[in-house]
């Protein structure tokens, strides 16, 4: 009897106290991890006296606005930032056939959806400590396939429209840690305004270092990665990535081998050419600027001799004077970037992008790109990044537990089964 009190309270009209009229009622379904549960869903008509502000009342509009439970909506988040979505699909029909009928196109909208409600969430715990040592913040970029432009419009307008259009969505990562350490993670699809040097920011702030001296920034030097650097709200030491470095004189390396042996000077070695870049990339290696761009200009001018003095390997040699040019270029351009990179490993601190260049593959490569045969839209692929970056980070299912704070601590029991002590 009090459940049909409360449910004849409720149809009284707040103004006059007078019962509304049933309209009608229907059997509607709601969605669960388990399976579906049913109820009875009415609508009143609207009391005359004009204080409902409607034609129909419907008591359970506010607290029914979902097909599905909440729990249910983060499990297919879960299962799509992970997965493709149809194949957690076929996950949600293995291991819960009577959680509904929904489809892999309800999953990509739950998933976007809970993408988007964590974007701008506050960490569930502060990552900064009372002494904070100085901190490495790396920044690199993904990319993944943009999808077709299905806009209606004139055939000539649309070919325009994707012929000027990017093929393909920078995702910028960003990696903030310790050296030895688990880094904190942060990433973001959206195009590069000021709003997302404030998100970068900000993500500074809630990983306890908003102080720039406490910062190092460390970037490959990719010219896309410029306007990010420069929009930052203050200065901070950027350092070139050395990884990058390395490849680049790997690659130097491999071409002058097959040349080295020979003398070309009468005070040379009989590997001159070998020991004439064995000190370049030295000097390269604990930052003297002056001294590799000497020794990279007498190891020019040795390889034109060699290839004057041996005509049959000038297709070698003009490899190796090829990959000699790029180097170089490659450190004036950054020269500014450049540091001893030997004392900075000795101390203990990063010297590469590596650590950023992992987290761009748990977070795009594994899901979106790589072996995906999938185009995204810019939406989906930021809600997507902000799911993994959460589940890189540890945070989802804490941020999960703090809108339902009963998930993993309710113990279910058959109806007819009693227990000693009540729950």
């Amino acid at each position: 009897m009090s459940g049909r009190s409360n449910v004849f309270a409720r149809r009284s009209c707040v103004g006059c106290g007078l019962q509304r009229r049933l309209h009608d009622s229907h059997c509607s379904e709601l969605k669960t991890p388990l399976e579906k549960v049913f109820y009875c869903r009415e609508r009143w008509k609207a009391c005359n006296c004009g204080a409902d502000g409607s034609r129909y009342v419907s008591p359970f509009k506010d607290y029914l606005t979902e097909a599905s439970t909440g729990e249910l909506r983060w499990l297919h988040a879960e299962l799509g930032a992970a997965m493709p979505y149809r194949q957690a699909k076929r996950v949600m029909d293995l291991l819960l056939p009577t959680s509904g009928r929904d489809n892999h196109v309800t999953i990509r909208n739950h998933t976007v959806a809970i993408g988007k409600s964590i974007q701008h969430a506050r960490p569930v715990r502060r990552w900064c400590e009372t002494e904070k040592p100085i901190a490495e913040l790396g920044i690199d970029v993904g990319y993944v396939r943009r999808a077709r432009c299905n806009r209606k419009g004139s055939g000539k307008e649309n070919r325009a429209e994707a012929w000027n259009r990017p093929s393909s969505i920078a995702v910028v990562v960003a990696a903030l840690g310790q050296a030895g350490k688990q880094p904190r993670v942060w990433a973001s699809a959206m195009p590069r305004t000021k709003l997302l040097n404030q998100d970068m920011t900000r993500f500074l702030e809630d990983s306890g270092y908003g102080d720039p001296n406490e910062v190092v920034v460390l970037t490959d030097g990719a010219r896309d990665l410029a306007g990010v650097a420069n929009d930052l709200p203050y200065d901070n030491e950027w350092i070139l990535d050395w990884a990058h470095i390395g490849r680049m004189l790997r690659r130097v390396e491999q071409a002058i081998a097959p040349l080295a042996c020979g003398r070309l000077t009468d005070s040379g070695s009989a590997f001159e050419l070998w020991d004439l870049f064995a000190r370049f990339r030295h000097y390269v290696w604990v930052g003297r600027t002056v001294a590799w761009r000497q020794f990279a200009a007498r190891l020019a001018r040795l390889l034109d001799l060699r290839e004057k003095r041996d005509p049959t390997v000038s297709s070698q040699i003009k490899k190796a004077s090829y990959s000699l040019s790029n180097v170089v270029t490659y450190l004036k351009s950054n020269v500014e970037s450049l540091i001893d990179y030997r004392t900075w490993q000795r101390v203990g601190l990063r010297i590469s992008t590596g650590f950023v260049e992992s987290s761009i593959n748990r977070i795009v490569g594994r899901r979106m790109c790589k072996s995906q045969h999938m185009r995204w839209s810019r939406v989906g692929a930021h809600s997507v990044v902000q799911l993994r970056v959460a589940f890189l980070n540890q945070e989802f299912h804490e941020l999960a537990q703090r809108q339902f704070p009963w998930i993993g601590r309710r113990r279910v029991t058959w109806p007819s089964q009693r227990t000693s002590q009540p729950f």
